[in-house]
């Protein structure tokens, strides 16, 4: 059975991690794929300008802080206590009021007014919801007419180029392999036998610690969820590439992260593949 993403994040352990997260650029410890998710958020917050932005599941804070030192009007909430609980003493440290940060689950903002907000944020978090169609409804009702709603995704796309069990999966899904006759299965899995077993490897993901979470696919959000929920969808941006598959993070871990970090471009269309998240920019209809 999946963990609940709130319980996973309320450990001590990812409360701390994420404290971290949006410090210096160290290759050695990590890529720094989150960090480029941020220039995207606040590249689309100078741009708009709104008088209101609430951060939904904002984590320890720090992409909170950075935006309020931009000078924005910005508050936050999160369904984990421990993550809160760092996020106000991220705020203490930084000379800025607790009550900016607190208690809330982004899947029904209870606490917040409907029509209220100009703009919401949702930084690596709305993947996580277990019904995201009811979740996007449920923030939509915050907003003020025209308000924004910027959130990130997983890339359902990006299993295509990862070269491993998630393209198998990926291919099996898009051929309807399991409607094959037996035979022919086991002609098709041969296909893969060069595709890497990530199970081999040190270096995990979100999926290896068993957190419930879902991929989108860019192609295809606007036209199935985005306008049934009464969206619209102004710009679609592309970060986390990968400038090789992802077994080459295993073989030469920092050459790896510099030269997918070099690649880092928002709008390029090989975003659709070799990016594991994208943002998009949204405004209520």
């Amino acid at each position: 059975m999946k963990i609940l993403s709130h319980k996973f994040f309320n450990s001590k352990k990812e409360t701390s991690y994420y404290s971290q997260l949006y410090k210096k650029i160290n290759f050695k410890e990590s890529y720094p794929a989150d960090v480029k998710r941020l220039e995207i958020f606040k590249s689309l917050i100078k741009k708009h300008k709104p008088k209101t932005i609430v951060d939904a599941g904002c984590g320890a804070g720090m992409p909170l802080i950075q935006i309020k030192k931009m000078g924005f009007n910005i508050t936050g909430y999160d369904k984990a206590k421990n993550m809160v609980n760092e996020a106000k003493a991220n705020l203490i440290k930084y000379k800025l009021p607790e009550k900016l940060i607190d208690i809330g689950n982004f899947e029904n903002p209870k606490h917040i007014k409907d029509n209220s907000i100009d703009c919401i944020l949702g930084m690596g978090t709305f993947y996580y919801s277990k019904n995201f169609i009811q979740t996007l409804k449920n923030q939509r009702k915050k907003l003020k007419k025209n308000g924004r709603l910027i959130f990130s995704l997983r890339n359902q796309l990006f299993d295509i180029a990862t070269l491993n069990d998630y393209s198998i999966k990926f291919f099996s899904n898009l051929y309807e392999i399991s409607k094959t006759k037996n035979t022919l299965k086991k002609k098709y899995l041969r296909l893969f036998q060069g595709y890497s077993d990530r199970k081999k490897f040190k270096l995990k993901n979100i999926d290896d610690s068993q957190v419930y979470s879902k991929t989108y696919n860019p192609l295809t959000i606007e036209n199935l969820i985005l306008s049934k929920v009464g969206l619209k969808c102004n710009g679609i941006y592309f970060y986390h590439f990968h400038a090789l598959p992802p077994i080459f993070e295993n073989i030469d871990k920092i050459n790896f992260r510099k030269q997918s970090f070099k690649i880092e471009k928002p709008n390029d269309w090989r975003g659709f593949f070799i990016a594991s998240g994208f943002v998009i920019d949204c405004q209520k209809k």
